[in-house]
């Protein structure tokens, strides 16, 4: 699959003024509009995705595993099981950086999140703390690294039993917060995209990501498809629109089946959801 520019990922404001994405009937009063330039939503592969950083839904030893983390380490090659071994693992909740070599993006940042029936996440104070952890240590090093865009993978989503819903929402709430904290930080993350692989995840985003970023309009929500229409020339529009570029972008095919899970980057069978079933703590990717 060829890589996908940023240009070519739409946005909440696309998606809005396109009818792929519908305003909810349950907005929340901190609700915001502001940023409906900046969010994306996409189910693809992320190892298509040309932003300047990705999120793997990595385990604590950072030495890829099945899923996406598996899917992650083969595109990119080698390289990046070289560099992942150098940074001794990573505790559940804190993200690591590395090179993204093969990969279209220039940084991968890997990101542990929690099992969502694992006794270490109650002790360490819950898995909601710890998954949203995840998504603003991700920020943190995307734009300490000087990254202007980054793509999410719906993390802990897979084998680590997150229900997805639950999971969009704590990522959701964590990437508002981040961009609300600080003004001229958010200015600088151009985009950030969530990218399901599986449409469980991404219907979970489309249902509640309206609740938390509304069109720009906020007369429009719960109206009919003919109010929803006539406010989408309403709707803040990417840079590209603004350049002349009035068509709203062509979302990429869906992936048909998932990643090949069964072998680690080096070759080696990959052991993790075995590991899991035995009842240890050792972490999967997901």
């Amino acid at each position: 699959m060829a890589p996908i520019p940023i240009s070519e990922i739409a946005t909440l404001a696309d998606l809005y003024a396109s009818q792929t994405l519908h305003p909810s009937n349950d907005t929340l009063p901190n609700a915001t509009s502001k940023y409906n330039a900046q969010i994306s939503l996409i189910r693809t592969d992320i190892t298509t995705l040309a932003t300047d950083a990705i999120v793997n839904a990595a385990n604590d030893s950072l030495l890829g595993g099945g899923g996406v983390d598996g899917a992650i380490h083969r595109a990119a090659g080698p390289n990046l099981l070289r560099d992942c071994r150098r940074l001794n693992g990573c505790d559940t909740g804190d993200a690591k950086i590395t090179d993204a070599y093969r990969l279209p993006c220039k940084k991968v940042i890997h990101a542990v999140g929690p099992i969502y029936d694992s006794a270490s996440a109650r002790r360490a104070g819950g898995h909601e703390k710890l998954l949203a952890s995840c998504y603003t240590r991700s920020l943190d090093l995307a734009e300490e690294s000087g990254c202007r865009s980054i793509a999410f993978s719906a993390l802990s989503t897979g084998v680590y039993g997150y229900p997805s819903g639950e999971a969009a929402e704590t990522a959701i709430k964590a990437v508002k917060g981040w961009l609300e904290e600080d003004e001229g930080r958010a200015g600088r993350m151009e985009r950030v995209v969530f990218c399901s692989f599986l449409e469980k995840d991404e219907r979970a985003y489309e249902r509640l990501i309206p609740r938390f970023f509304p069109p720009a309009s906020a007369e429009t929500a719960g109206e009919d498809a003919n109010a929803t229409q006539k406010s989408a020339g309403e709707v803040q529009q990417p840079p590209a629109a603004k350049e002349g570029l009035s068509e709203v972008p062509v979302l990429p095919d869906v992936p048909t089946k998932e990643p090949t899970n069964d072998l680690q980057p080096d070759g080696q069978p990959e052991a993790k959801k075995a590991k899991r079933e035995e009842g240890t703590e050792t972490k999967g990717s997901l």
